[in-house]
């Protein structure tokens, strides 16, 4: 467990500076699943638990200086303690947003404390010391490994026991109502999405797609074809219109007066 304990550590010390390099969507809860299934040993479990909290997760985005709940430390210990305890994607469902919510905390007192580099920075730049300057970044790096470090390496090297215990504890009643409630979920995602995206047209597109899969019988898949043939039908006829209203282009005018 302490060898597992540190690769996840180390892991997720590296997704969660992903975006002070560019944004490639490793940090993401599909990616982060599947990585832990990886270092675990179920990287079926992995991916199926990232998918699930990836449709939670979609609508949620730090924009500004705006800081969401941390859904890189949310979703590898959710999806850790899936895989370990053996319970599956419902006990990750339950875990993943108060994680995501704590770890949001110690994340706003990172950046906080990391002004005081700022600050560092500035007199370096106006003395001319780049060397130093640039050690600054490396401690704002290594600010962020403690931070993530210290909520990780603990809660999965002393926290399954602990949650193995409190699982075999709790009614089976409750856990069967936190598996429904956690079904939930994923609409409630998508929901926030559409509540950010706020684009009434795009409304019945999410009526059709889930009157397709309920009352149609349709699968994932043959949902997702459905939508890429309208989303092809609607770019067509849209640059169809925009052809026709804007007129002939220069080109054609040229080469009529050539003709």
């Amino acid at each position: 467990m302490f060898t597992q304990a540190i690769l996840l550590s180390i892991l997720v010390s590296l997704l969660s500076i992903e975006w002070m390099n560019g944004h490639f969507g490793l940090s993401r809860p599909l990616i982060t699943g599947m990585l832990t299934g990886l270092v675990l040993g179920d990287i079926t479990q992995g991916i199926t638990v990232g998918a699930t909290l990836q449709l939670i997760f979609m609508g949620i985005n730090g924009v500004g200086a705006a800081v969401p709940p941390d859904q890189t430390i949310g979703t590898l210990i959710a999806t850790a303690f899936a895989i370990l305890s053996g319970e599956g994607a419902e006990i990750a469902l339950t875990l993943a947003i108060p994680v995501a919510v704590a770890a949001q905390a110690l994340d706003i007192f990172g950046r906080t404390f990391c002004t005081v580099f700022i600050h560092m920075a500035d007199k370096f730049a106006e003395k001319g010391e780049y060397r130093k300057l640039e050690m600054i970044h490396y401690a704002g790096i290594l600010v962020q490994f403690v931070r993530v470090s210290i909520i990780v390496f603990p809660a999965i090297y002393f926290g399954v026991d602990a949650v193995e215990s409190f699982i075999a504890m709790v009614p089976e009643s409750v856990l069967r109502g936190l598996e429904v409630s956690g079904q939930m979920l994923p609409a409630v995602g998508f929901g926030m999405l559409m509540t950010m995206l706020d684009i009434p047209y795009l409304f019945p597109f999410y009526f059709i797609g889930f009157a397709l899969a309920t009352f149609g019988g349709f699968s994932t898949v043959g949902v997702t074809m459905v939508a890429v043939c309208i989303a092809l039908l609607m770019d067509y006829f849209k640059c169809n219109r925009s052809t026709t209203e804007s007129g002939p282009s220069n080109d054609d005018l040229d080469a009529l007066m050539e003709d």
